[in-house]
């Protein structure tokens, strides 16, 4: 049977953070960075990379020109994402639009995790296993070209209709050789010569 010590340390429950810190960390800065989050018990603390010198970092709208360092931290003891950010803030001296506490599971955390590496083109599969559901008849071909045309007609019927146009009735064709005015070539009427009597 266990005891109760050993109840009490598998129902720990740990917390979670992963801390982004724009511009340059000395190797003090880092220490006194995790100095600081043993008041919180730490129970895991390493640095998971360091990003290039970006234009505008990702999270950090007012820094310009900085690398990001990434950290991933657990800790025993429970704290807010925004009591962090102050306590780091103030344990390295740097203003507080330079530090960020994000959770894991967070959406803007999902977003920034990278994509499976691929082997090949897409385009080098003539099966098109990346969508396996796709119905190309949908999107391509004469049954589709019907079906855009017929909502297209449909379209400017509701829009005349909303304009208060009438659409003249279909009947039989009326061409210019309908009337008799339309009999004669008009090339003809061009060959008067006024010598001639």
């Amino acid at each position: 049977m266990k005891t109760f010590t050993e109840y009490l340390t598998e129902s720990q429950k740990r917390y979670d953070f992963k801390i982004k810190i724009a511009g340059e960390m000395t190797t003090e800065q880092e220490t006194a960075l995790k100095t600081s989050l043993e008041r919180f018990v730490t129970n895991s603390f390493k640095k998971s990379g360091k990003t290039p010198i970006q234009e505008l970092p990702l999270d950090f709208p007012t820094a310009k020109n900085l690398e990001v360092n990434i950290y991933e931290v657990s800790l025993n003891y429970p704290a807010t994402q925004h009591e962090l950010t102050e306590f780091i803030a103030q344990a390295l001296k740097k203003h507080t639009s330079h530090v960020v506490v994000r959770r894991p599971g967070e959406p803007s955390e999902e977003y920034q995790t990278p994509a499976p590496e691929r082997k090949g083109a897409l385009l080098d599969d003539p099966n098109y296993k990346e969508a396996p559901n796709a119905k190309f008849e949908d999107f391509y071909g004469d049954k589709y070209n019907t079906g855009f045309v017929k909502e297209l007609n449909d379209i400017l019927k509701l829009q005349r209709k909303e304009r208060g146009e009438q659409r003249p009735t279909e009947g039989d064709a009326k061409f210019n050789t309908d009337s008799p005015a339309g009999t004669q070539s008009p090339i003809k009427a061009t060959d008067y010569n006024p010598l001639r009597k």
